[in-house]
């Protein structure tokens, strides 16, 4: 891999990209039958710096799932909107940038399902997987878990599976990541997302007992169509 000097934030001038750094947690790891239970997106320029967040617990209508990961207990999201309630800020925050997670195929998968409930397709093309691309960078690290990658950097973690630090820890390590990318002369494994993510089984009804139910209000934003955009190797 031939190494070259890219010095401070000139990587964008390498890879003139800009960012939405997500993080989702969920009831359970089926895109086809478990939940988003929250989202947090980070935007980040070019340069690496980071624009602004948003994040939302969500309001799944069904049972958290493993609430000893996560910390999502039932009475913590009562009350939180549910997902078609969100779903114009989310798109707002997605348009027009390449959508980056630590396990971007998952998060993309999970959030793409929620908007195919309400038969939307949010506005990702590209995605890129900070995994995929920490493995392919070859870093002499025991593993590739956010937590490491965030000591090598020395990137704090407060909160460790809250979607918001998530997303604030990754958007913080992808600057060291796309540097080290430009100096070694490697390629972003940018992956298009022109495939459906797999079909989700229709949405739980709430349980009564324990979520108060809502009518749903089911949202058509205009969306951008798909461009074509050609598909580097992971």
């Amino acid at each position: 891999m031939t190494t070259i000097v890219v010095p401070g934030r000139e990587f964008a001038a390498v890879f003139p990209h800009r960012y939405a750094v997500v993080d989702v947690e969920t009831s359970g790891l089926s895109p086809r039958v478990h939940r988003v239970l929250s989202v947090a997106v980070v935007h980040v320029a070019t340069d690496g710096t980071v624009e602004g967040s948003w994040s939302t617990l969500l309001d799944p209508g069904c049972d958290p799932g493993p609430v000893h990961i996560h910390g999502l207990t039932r009475e913590r999201l009562a009350g939180s909107p549910t997902f078609d309630q969100i779903v114009d800020p989310l798109v707002s925050m997605l348009a027009g940038r390449v959508f980056v997670a630590h396990n971007a195929t998952f998060d993309w998968q999970m959030i793409s399902a929620e908007a195919q409930r309400l038969d939307l397709r949010l506005p990702i093309d590209r995605r890129l997987c900070t995994r995929v691309l920490a493995r392919q960078l070859n870093l002499e690290l025991p593993d590739l878990k956010l937590a490491t990658l965030a000591a090598h950097w020395g990137v704090p973690q407060r909160r460790a599976h809250e979607a918001d630090d998530d997303a604030s820890v990754l958007a913080t390590l992808l600057p060291e990541l796309l540097r080290l990318a430009a100096n070694r002369g490697a390629d972003l494994p940018l992956v298009t997302c022109d495939a459906e993510a797999p079909a989700p089984a229709p949405a739980p009804a709430p349980d009564i007992g324990r979520w108060a139910a809502r009518p749903a209000r089911l949202l058509r934003p205009e969306l951008p169509k798909n461009s074509a955009t050609e598909t580097t190797g992971t």
